[in-house]
């Protein structure tokens, strides 16, 4: 895997690391709400460096910024006042998978907004435009995974 940013051990304002091999991205962050934009425009340079059908990306890049939100809003921070998170992007042969982990092991709350709520709808969201979804608490936290089918790729019901 090529190492493409590491800022860990530097003075840098955002700790941070990123490796990327063909079909598979690894990225280990400080989630900020500032740094959402560049996150998912590494995730769609991938997607596209992978061929992956617009849909699929647009659907793929919806649910990683949810996800991601999700852990800028619901997570505790660290001692350095930070919410650090890592996702790992895949290409499969029928699609595409995301597992995001974070440091939390609070597992994500389901709950059903009132109809004039501005939030509660990101995990209702991830559910609409994902194929599958699972969660694990591990020992350092919790893996939240998604997956998006391809557009050749019978949706189940």
């Amino acid at each position: 895997m090529e190492l493409l940013l590491d800022t860990r051990n530097r003075d840098a304002p955002v700790r941070a690391m990123s490796g990327s091999v063909a079909g598979q991205l690894d990225m280990t962050f400080d989630v900020r709400a500032e740094d959402l934009g560049t996150v998912r425009n590494i995730v769609r340079a991938h997607l596209r460096w992978w061929r992956v059908d617009s849909e699929s990306v647009h659907r793929t890049l919806t649910v990683v910024n949810e996800l991601l939100t999700n852990v800028m809003q619901h997570t505790a921070a660290d001692n350095n006042r930070c919410r650090m998170a890592s996702l790992l992007l895949q290409k499969v042969p029928d699609g595409v998978t995301a597992i995001v982990r974070d440091q939390d092991r609070c597992p994500p709350a389901h709950v059903t907004p009132s109809p004039l709520a501005e939030e509660g709808r990101g995990l209702m969201l991830v559910r609409a435009l994902a194929n599958d979804t699972s969660m694990s608490v591990t020992p350092a936290g919790k893996d939240v995974w998604v997956f998006i089918a391809g557009p050749d790729v019978p949706t189940h019901s």
